[in-house]
């Protein structure tokens, strides 16, 4: 019986697997795309209001990421996994133990690929969405600098009896 019910576990694992894939690459494709908004509305376009609309999309997708997260942990454990990355089961990650567990499938090996990459495209997209901020942001903190400068020296200008016009 318990080799049975392990049978069936096995097969409801690689269906639930592949659903969590698909949403998790769609998820990831939707996020990917909102950081290339985002790099756009930084450097073209100088909106923050779009960026912070943007920032907010972001947060529900993430979200949206986070609940798959808790998937592939119910997942787990009712494969009989216990989670973190020290497992000795699947210690180059769930994915690779995946490959391991069901050799026959064609189309997780792919999926699985997909899945890294555009996690791998994410982070950098991230990190260069971040750098442009930062570039975008010392560029307008050195704006309100110059600025206030101007001012000051305008009113010490105006205060010594000289005329602005």
């Amino acid at each position: 019986m318990l080799k049975q019910e392990r049978l069936r576990l096995r097969d409801n694992v690689l269906p639930e697997s592949k659903e969590l894939i698909r949403r998790e690459i769609d998820l990831c494709r939707t996020l990917r795309a909102m950081i290339s908004r985002e790099l756009e509305a930084i450097v073209l376009n100088g909106d923050m209001d779009e960026l912070l609309d943007l920032i907010e999309s972001k947060n529900e997708i993430i979200s949206q990421l986070q609940l798959l997260a808790d998937g592939w942990k119910d997942l787990l454990s009712q494969a009989g996994v216990q989670e973190g990355t020290n497992n000795p089961k699947f210690p180059e990650g769930f994915g690779r133990y995946l490959l391991e567990l069901y050799p026959e499938d064609e189309e997780l090996p792919a999926l699985i690929e997909e899945s890294r990459e555009i996690a791998g495209s994410i982070v950098k997209a991230e990190d260069d969405a971040v750098s442009e901020l930062e570039k975008f942001t010392a560029g307008l903190r050195s704006q309100m600098i110059s600025r206030v400068h101007g001012r000051n020296a305008a009113a010490s200008y105006a205060r010594m009896g000289g005329s602005m016009l």
